[in-house]
């Protein structure tokens, strides 16, 4: 009974991301465009709605938008020092 509701719930999760993609992606193409007195804030958080809601959904369109860049770098394994004996 339990995974049954955590299985709908993951469901739910995805039909809402796909719905902020959706409608934000078609924002982004359609009123977006339209001169506002506040320009570019309406359009990056309709952006930034886009991207965190197709990462959650698995793709990643951030290698398209140059301005998101790459993210935070990977950490480098801690390097110890080494005795060698001759």
């Amino acid at each position: 009974m339990q995974s049954r509701k955590i299985v709908l719930l993951s469901r739910v999760k995805r039909k809402t991301a796909w719905l902020l993609a959706i409608f934000s992606a078609v924002y982004l193409l359609t009123i977006g465009l339209i001169p506002d007195p506040i320009p570019f804030i309406d359009e990056g958080i309709a952006l930034l709605i886009f991207v965190q809601a197709t990462r959650y959904l698995g793709y990643d369109v951030t290698k398209w938008l140059s301005f998101f860049g790459k993210g935070k770098p990977s950490p480098s394994p801690a390097r110890t020092k080494q005795t060698i004996d001759v």
